[in-house]
């Protein structure tokens, strides 16, 4: 499995990773997004994972996991997880973003079986987009006027005469 998933943090392959979750008896997409909606953002888990990471792992696993559909049927979770994450904090809404991105992408291939030709789910997926659109512009402006505060010369001077 070396080398197909890329060396993640600390030397971990995340390809060897995912094909070890997905090697669990009746461990489905669906399941597999229900736990991390569940125990990284609703319910205190017994593994300390850093938000950032569990991220990553669930644009990765949604990036490559099979059967579609049961990753379709898990976008009720993956919503949740989507909502949940949002409240009361930045938490990584680029990251959220790519989430969004890599799951959209992969209903494609369904045709006629993609959630998104429902007009709720695809009212969902919208409004989900936007706000996310909207944390990671307030997180862009934050971090822009630290920057310009942290870049003045001393003495407040502008440019010299």
């Amino acid at each position: 499995a070396a080398g197909r998933g890329g060396g993640g943090e600390g030397g971990v392959d995340e390809g060897a990773l995912l094909e070890l979750v997905a090697s669990l008896p009746e461990c489905t997409p669906v399941d597999v997004l229900s736990t991390a909606a569940d125990q990284s953002w609703t319910r205190p888990c017994a593994v300390s994972v850093p938000r950032l990471v569990t991220l990553r792992f669930i644009a990765r696993y949604v990036q490559l996991a099979q059967p579609l559909t049961s990753l379709a049927e898990g976008w009720p979770k993956l919503l949740a997880l989507f909502r949940a994450a949002m409240v009361g904090s930045s938490s990584a809404p680029v990251a959220l973003l790519a989430v969004l991105w890599e799951w959209v992408r992969r209903m494609e291939p369904l045709g006629d079986g993609s959630p998104l030709l429902s007009a709720k789910e695809r009212h969902e997926a919208k409004d989900v987009a936007e706000a996310l659109l909207r944390a990671t512009s307030t997180q862009l402006s934050r971090s822009l006027r630290r920057t310009e505060r942290g870049a003045r010369p001393a003495g407040g001077g502008g440019a010299p005469a």
